[in-house]
């Protein structure tokens, strides 16, 4: 619904000179088609941001919502999707980037996806307006589609980022499908894009938006929680919205009155314009990919994508069995939380935490004199009889120094624990410095009250701020303990050492031993090999081990099963 007042106002726009330069993208069709391929095609990054920024001057500047000016904005959207690919792949591919290109590619994705958003949303607000006074538009199912799934995306991109959906991203997003409900084209399967092949209707990209969200816990990494988005493409078909509620049949709800995403069904105001849809029919296909993969099938085989890997498919698909179940069906926690305030010392990275138990496993020096002391203090005690003035002048400021230095060291920190229970805590922490951490990420901890440290993994992340985080933590049942490991070759090739064949340097490693007795062994990943054999040295009885199968790895760490082996 275009009125004949804005035809006539485009036609004769396109006849009178406008003042901007020939090559301006935005005058027309063809000049936005020649100004794109002019675009530097080396320059992934500066061309994705050169649309992004004709994209922000289209909707900043747009006072005229012609056929025309939809056309050039949806020819500068669909160009971009390459450009667009391009950086989310560097993203998803660098998990250990700075903070600094992190920021830089989230911000460039992000951007785009934001102002693709905003233009879409902007132009079905003022196509349905004019809906009553004039005929529909052919496009306005299509654009309004786009626009959902931009909305989907902004929210993928800020759960990349541990965020929390920003003001009326929500509202904006169930006001686009209530558009479609109302137009009654919710359901129309149609391509968003060209170069996709399945069809999608309003109705499925909002429920996969839905979807997502209720996946996220703060606790996937940002690789899943892409892989998850591809794998909803394909589950559509098992999703469907209901008006009315069957509380025997409906899982979930959604308040598109209510900035807020999907909750579980519980007591709804049925004044309120609710939706119901229910997972069991997903569900189904899950459990069976889940068992298929089990059995030996490859990701590839059963359609989930060339590039995912059979063991993080199975850790995702058993996540998603209990976070999409019933409320009957879901497993409760583990362990009840407590409130309570408490510090304690973190290192961060395999390396700090060696260091710590080092220091922690070290023991004083003794003589019959006392413990702990150094050498001017031990030459005074031996010489005199006691320690000297001049000596404790110059001892206390070092040793002050020192144990400031390993309390305010770079890699270690003191969080406040805010609650706790048998199996972690969680704590509020200032993040805006700590590019370390992220989901998955080990730890050392150890409380003020205790001598020992503890391992732990950052299972939850959530972004208060763009200053601190709530970060929820596994802390590991086991002690650690440092130990020493020296290459000894194979299971089926013991290397003996000789002056030809000399031994390779140790590496550090941390050995875990549980109630029954069994040893497991934390290590960089780039020492592992499987059934490779070390030699043991530390506060341990084994000698020999086999190191086998990996149990979980993450950023620079890798946990592992071992079998001792006979000397």
């Amino acid at each position: 619904m275009y009125s004949l007042a804005e035809k006539l106002a485009s036609g004769i726009a396109r006849l009178l000179p406008t003042g901007k330069p020939a090559d301006d993208p935005l005058v027309s069709l063809k000049a936005a088609t020649s100004w794109f391929e002019g675009l530097p095609a080396g320059d992934v990054y500066k061309s994705q941001q050169a649309i992004n920024n004709e994209l922000k001057r289209f909707n900043d500047t747009s006072t005229e919502f012609t056929k025309d000016r939809l056309a050039i904005f949806m020819l500068l959207d669909v160009k971009s999707r390459d450009l667009q690919d391009t950086l989310v792949r560097q993203y998803l591919r660098n998990p250990r980037m700075s903070r600094q290109v992190e920021s830089q590619l989230w911000h460039a994705v992000y951007g785009l996806h934001w102002e693709i958003a905003r233009g879409y949303h902007t132009f079905v607000l003022h196509i349905t307006h004019e809906i009553g006074k004039t005929q529909q538009d052919a496009s306005i199912p299509l654009i309004t589609l786009r626009a959902i799934r931009a909305f989907g995306q902004l929210l993928k991109w800020r759960a990349i980022r541990y965020l929390s959906a920003s003001e009326k991203l929500w509202f904006r997003l169930h006001n686009l499908y209530r558009i479609a409900e109302a137009h009654n084209f919710h359901g129309q399967l149609q391509r968003a894009y060209p170069d996709e092949t399945p069809e999608c209707s309003c109705q499925s990209a909002y429920l996969h938006t839905l979807m997502l969200d209720l996946a996220n816990s703060g606790t996937l990494y940002p690789k899943q929680l892409d892989l998850l988005d591809r794998w909803l493409c394909l589950w559509h078909d098992q999703l469907k919205l209901d008006t009315q509620l069957d509380a025997e049949i409906h899982t979930f709800s959604i308040d598109m009155s209510a900035d807020q995403g999907p909750r579980r069904v519980r007591k709804p105001d049925t004044e309120k314009p609710i939706r119901y849809w229910s997972t069991a029919d997903l569900l189904t296909v899950v459990h069976a990919l889940h068992h298929a993969l089990k059995k030996g099938g490859t990701p590839a085989q059963l359609g989930l994508g060339d590039n995912a890997r059979t063991a993080e498919s199975i850790e995702l698909l058993d996540y998603l069995q209990h976070q999409w179940a019933s409320l009957e069906d879901r497993e409760q926690r583990r362990a009840p939380r407590a409130t309570i305030k408490r510090l304690v010392d973190v290192a961060h990275g395999l390396n700090a935490i060696f260091g710590q138990l080092k220091e922690t496993d070290s023991p004083p020096r003794v003589s019959p004199y006392g413990t702990g002391l150094n050498y001017h203090e031990e030459s005074d005690v031996r010489v005199y009889g006691f320690i000297t003035e001049r000596t404790r002048e110059r001892v206390e400021p070092t040793q002050t120094r020192a144990v400031h230095a390993a309390i305010n060291g770079s890699d270690i920190e003191r969080w406040v624990i805010h609650d706790e229970s048998e199996c972690g805590f969680g704590a509020v922490v200032e993040s805006s410095d700590k590019d370390w951490l992220r989901v998955g990420a080990l730890i050392g901890i150890k409380s003020h009250e205790s001598d020992m440290w503890q391992l732990g993994i950052v299972r939850r992340l959530s972004r208060i701020n763009s200053d601190t985080s709530s970060v929820g933590i596994e802390t590991l049942t086991e002690t650690p303990s440092l130990i020493s490991l020296q290459d000894a070759g194979t299971a089926d090739y013991t290397v003996k050492v000789s002056v030809n064949n000399p031994p390779t340097l140790p590496n550090s490693g941390l050995i875990l031993t549980d109630n029954k007795g069994n040893h497991t062994l934390i290590l960089d990943p780039v020492h592992y090999l499987s059934g490779k054999v070390c030699q043991v040295n530390g506060a341990t009885d084994l000698k020999l081990i086999l190191l086998g199968k990996p149990i979980e790895s993450s950023e620079g760490w890798i946990h592992v099963t071992t079998q001792p082996v006979e000397g």
